[in-house]
């Protein structure tokens, strides 16, 4: 129909007033459809996407009544107890919760109808009743639902009275929200200018509550108790839910008349995430779509919350500049991630913080990020490599004199200048340094140089020449490394700690080099020989997702996606906001390792790191959190 095909196209446009409309007009003239169903859950999401709430809860409940074992219509009942708190009707509310909850079997679904249900007693100033709700929610709720209670909570008790208090004090005791509630009864004792009871009631939480974190609160109280509200969580508290946070589903496919299942791809909520990659024409396109794979999955759990639109540069500067100013005129859009060259991240990162458009960086490009406070790293650069490897030798193996070997070039002076300094800041002593032609295949008078002259070339493996380093940073490409370590045996190098790159992690180097390379320290970002429970939850949700091994981009790209989803879980929906999470929480448990972001938005994170055992690579160290 000519109807649900402009309405699909406003749909895709963002323009939902328009695309309830046309649903409804294809419905009043087509009220036999076979397609009923679908456009129905349509009709009524693009009614609750532009706020039209009233209009959303009718079309949900024609669709629950017409269809009530239909595909949408487990989703839409609870939507509907929402959108009556969105429209501010909590009596009808908490009504239809409290018909919903005893016949919800799945406790997390029962969890949420609870915290829908307090909230509608909260709305009503219940507030008794309400914590009560509140705190039974808590019980086989997702992690979103019992963060949201336990905010409830803490708001109820801002409102309760002495006698309220007391007794929840003593029903739960040294028990949550036990505590929370003394504190609210010494508050009391404040502000009624009642000082012995004051101090009675504050001498008591502090003997028995010696680690809570209001105890900083108690002395304000004496003096101004109004204060508290800036130091203990829950005076400002809004019960409404976000406006279109728990939608029926992902849009409905019209595909073949039948109600569809959900699109995974772009999610379809108010707040947008753009990628900004060279996802065609550029030679990096491949790694664009890993990164693009990743930040789809770590977005998935929130496509009711969240859009995901892409922004192709094809690799090109100037293209990019321009796409990033139109993500920045959509006020929607809070946050982008990527670009992956340095040259367009260069550009993207100046154009995002003239915009006032947050950015999560996934390239390598040195000082992407400094002097800008709106961009943001996620990628393991050349400079992270070098102070990790470093920090690894010196921190965990005790090593204190250590050389490096390197290429006269931009990359090879650049690595060697973060390794010494890195050594330097530790306290370790770069004991020998020596540089090569990078265009040479003769490394022999650069390895004498090491040696000291004093090599007698037995070439044994029971001889080691004596040198001045216990481990030697070789930052160069496999290919050399395959030459250059024969030829360090030959000058009776041969039980060395070798102290590399990424670049090294090639399938041919264990087997061309794993006898010299045997003692040797690999950092990387990730690797699907991880153990440690986040990875390996990635890799396989990666892998069931997209039906191949994840590399370092797709972890780069979900563990952004990570950030963001975390700071959005916690509230954030402007840019603002998102600035704010980004820089003040973590470490996120991600699949690169636990990170978080510096004073500079720089991504922190302590690598994991590889050696060679025969002809395989091996795990030596898990990434653990960031220094």
């Amino acid at each position: 129909s000519d109807l649900t095909i402009q309405a699909g196209q406003a749909y895709d446009r963002g323009d939902y007033a328009t695309a309830a409309n046309l649903y409804r007009r294809y419905l009043s003239q087509n009220p036999q459809s076979p397609r009923r169903e679908t456009i129905l859950a349509l009709a009524g999401l693009s009614s609750e996407l532009s706020g039209q709430f009233i209009q959303a809860i009718d079309l949900y409940q024609s669709l629950a009544g017409e269809f009530p074992n239909g595909a949408y219509t487990p989703r839409v009942n609870p939507r509907i107890v929402e959108l009556y708190l969105l429209a501010n009707r909590p009596d009808e509310a908490l009504s239809r919760a409290n018909a919903l909850i005893p016949n919800e079997t799945d406790l997390a679904s029962q969890a949420a109808l609870r915290l829908s249900a307090a909230r509608a007693l909260f709305t009503l100033k219940r507030y008794l009743p309400a914590l009560t709700v509140y705190i039974s929610a808590m019980s086989g709720a997702t992690t979103s639902t019992r963060d949201q209670a336990n905010q409830g909570v803490l708001a109820c008790l801002w409102h309760l009275d002495d006698e309220e208090l007391s007794n929840i004090f003593r029903q739960y005791g040294q028990n949550y929200p036990g505590p929370e509630a003394y504190f609210h009864l010494t508050r009391l004792a404040a502000l009624k200018g009642d000082s012995p009871l004051f101090n009675e009631r504050s001498t008591f939480f502090q003997r028995y509550f010696p680690t809570h974190p209001w105890l900083a609160a108690l002395g304000a109280l004496q003096t101004n108790p109004s204060t508290a509200g800036a130091q203990v969580p829950g005076l400002n508290y809004d019960p409404k839910p976000l406006a279109s946070s728990v939608a029926i589903a992902q849009r409905p496919q019209l595909a073949g008349g039948a109600p569809g299942t959900f699109s995974e791809s772009t999610g379809y909520g108010s707040i947008k995430v753009g990628a900004l990659l060279p996802l065609s024409v550029d030679q990096n396109s491949r790694f664009a779509a890993d990164i693009l794979a990743g930040l789809k999955l770590a977005l998935v759990n929130l496509a009711h919350k969240v859009t995901i639109v892409t922004f192709d540069t094809t690799g090109d500067p100037a293209l990019t500049v321009k796409l990033v100013y139109e993500a920045a005129n959509d006020p929607s859009m809070v946050v982008l991630v990527g670009p992956l060259n340095s040259p367009e991240a260069l550009a993207a990162a100046q154009t995002a913080q003239t915009a006032s458009l947050p950015m999560i960086a996934t390239s390598q490009r040195l000082g992407l990020n400094q002097g800008r406070p709106m961009v943001f790293r996620v990628f393991l650069t050349p400079k992270h490599q070098a102070e990790a490897v470093a920090r690894y030798a010196v921190k965990v193996k005790g090593m204190t004199r250590l050389g490096v070997l390197y290429p006269n070039d931009s990359y090879g002076q650049a690595m060697m200048g973060f390794y010494r300094s890195e050594l330097e800041r530790l306290g370790g002593q770069l004991t020998a340094s020596v540089y090569y032609d990078p265009a040479t295949r003769d490394w022999n008078q650069a390895i004498a140089s090491l040696t000291g002259g004093k090599s007698v070339r037995r070439a044994m493996a029971s001889y080691q020449a004596p040198v001045d380093f216990e481990a030697l940073y070789i930052p160069d490409t496999p290919g050399n490394l395959n030459q250059i370590l024969p030829q360090m045996a030959f000058h009776d190098v041969t039980r060395m700690v070798y102290l590399g790159t990424p670049l090294w992690l090639t399938s041919e180097l264990p087997k061309n080099s794993g006898r010299y390379l045997a003692s040797s320290l690999i950092p990387t970002a990730f690797n699907i020989l991880s153990t440690r429970q986040e990875s390996v939850y990635f890799r396989d949700r990666y892998q069931q997702t997209t039906g191949r091994e994840p590399n370092q981009f797709a972890a780069y790209g979900y563990d952004a996606g990570l950030a963001v989803a975390t700071a959005i879980n916690a509230g954030a929906s402007s840019r603002a906001q998102m600035v704010t999470a980004l820089s003040t929480m973590g470490p996120f448990s991600g699949a690169t390792g636990p990170f978080s972001f510096d004073y500079e938005g720089e991504y922190q994170v302590e690598p994991l790191i590889l050696s060679i055992e025969g002809d395989e690579y091996v795990v030596v160290a898990e990434p653990a959190s960031s220094r």
